[in-house]
């Protein structure tokens, strides 16, 4: 299943890039590029459910759609700071601990935390993440868990 599911995603990819609808020669040399990477991949065993996480498709979505919602409401924040004289900016580096489970897992938390205008992951530990953080705020929204619990769940957690 795996296997089928990096196939499509790889030609969806390749046909969004290419914009070949209409060429059926070229739209087959795409297909025949993509199973033969597909095939190189499943012969390297890296068709796993570590790098491709078919399972979490569903659980992302809904994650997906909080952390946009997240991001445009810390650059409101951030270029509100920015340009607001007087306004109050304390960079500050902050531990921050998880419990994630894969490091999959990790890797999201920790990219998400750096997406989020104002924060960015410095480091990760063994049971901790290093976070440079633009204001007081927003290193206070990282030690509240949220997005933990939502990156846990992405996981699979209840």
């Amino acid at each position: 299943m795996r296997k089928l599911s990096l196939f499509v995603t790889l030609y969806v990819f390749w046909l969004v890039l290419s914009g070949q609808f209409h060429n059926t020669f070229l739209m087959v040399v795409g297909a025949v590029c993509c199973a033969g990477v597909t095939a190189f991949s499943a012969r390297m065993g890296i068709v796993d459910e570590e790098g491709h996480p078919i399972e979490w498709l569903a659980r992302f979505v809904p994650y997906a759609a909080w952390l946009l919602w997240q991001i445009l409401l810390s650059n409101i924040d951030v270029a509100r700071r920015v340009w607001m004289p007087g306004s109050n900016i304390s960079p500050r580096m902050v531990e921050v601990p998880y419990s994630t489970k894969t490091d999959v897992g990790t890797v999201t938390y920790a990219n998400s935390i750096t997406l989020t205008p104002g924060t960015v992951t410095v480091s990760v530990g063994e049971e901790t993440l290093l976070v440079h953080a633009l204001t007081e705020e927003s290193a206070a929204a990282l030690e509240t868990g949220e997005m933990l619990e939502r990156v846990l769940k992405l996981e699979g957690a209840s």
